[in-house]
């Protein structure tokens, strides 16, 4: 079985404390990655030091000033010649074997243009949060309300990026969810059963810090205003929200994800790694 290529875009800014980790596991399974790509956008903390330490290693990288998170994707992906495509942030992680286990998903189902595994979260200093296991993304979850696609999880083909126009360089906290919306109604995507991505939660987060708070309601009414079908039903997104849980108390998931918390808690990513948890 030919597996497709994969191309890996990093973005980085002033995160040196997590780059290192970050890079590792994807220098890790480098022979797995066709083309790896690192967008510093003039980090002044280290990052460019720990960047040059591996650039051997990089298809590209640059450590300049850019216009964002969503641009730095963006030109990156624009270098991208692979069959698959994926980013990882400078705060986030892969799993071992990760790219491995994508590209025979892939190769197993041709028709599918994107693909999410499941997903370990970590705090600052990689200690485990919890595991998750969701449903994965779906026009149909989506239409009810649900579409919670973690994105260091999440892989998909170029030819189905570039057919909905890619990321959208406005957006500088919602451009994946964003991406998601517009590829769901064609992308026939999956569910992968195996752990591949590592979320990072911290202070210094998008998603945690209190100076980002104001740009994500702004940009959720944008996501509103473009995307009513999915968000803009209240009565749907009660019955989706009914559904769902049943479906994760019932497959499994549910249950699964409290089992592999109770094993990893209290543990080190590295640690849990180690103890061969992340495979079952």
């Amino acid at each position: 079985m030919t597996l497709p290529t994969v191309s890996i875009v990093v973005p980085s800014f002033q995160q040196a404390r997590f780059l290192d980790e970050a890079l590792g596991s994807l220098l890790q399974q480098r022979d797995q990655i066709h083309e790896l790509i690192v967008m510093d956008g003039g980090s002044t903390d280290g990052s460019k030091e720990i960047i040059e330490q591996h650039q051997s290693a990089f298809t590209h990288w640059q450590s300049e000033k850019d216009d964002g998170q969503a641009g730095a994707i963006i030109n990156g992906f624009e270098r991208a010649s692979g069959d698959i495509l994926a980013w990882v942030n400078s705060d986030d992680a892969l799993l071992p074997g990760a790219v491995r286990s994508m590209r025979e998903a892939f190769a197993s189902n041709p028709q599918s243009g994107m693909i999410e595994g499941n997903t370990v979260i970590i705090d600052q200093d990689s200690m485990v949060i919890r595991c998750d296991r969701r449903a994965g993304p779906s026009h149909t979850w989506a239409r009810f309300g649900y579409m919670r696609v973690h994105q260091p999880s999440t892989f998909f083909r170029r030819s189905l990026y570039e057919q909905v126009g890619g990321i959208d360089r406005s957006m500088h906290c919602t451009m994946d969810t964003d991406l998601w919306y517009k590829m769901l109604p064609t992308a026939n995507a999956l569910r992968l059963n195996r752990y591949i991505g590592v979320h990072r939660i911290h202070t210094d987060a998008k998603g945690e810090n209190e100076a980002w708070k104001a740009k994500y309601a702004e940009e959720r009414m944008i996501l509103d205003e473009r995307y009513p079908h999915y968000r803009n039903n209240p009565i749907h997104h009660q019955l989706g929200r009914i559904a769902y849980y049943t479906t994760q108390f019932f497959n499994g998931r549910a249950s699964n994800a409290k089992r592999d918390t109770k094993s990893m808690t209290e543990r080190t990513l590295a640690e849990s790694v180690d103890l061969n948890l992340l495979d079952r």
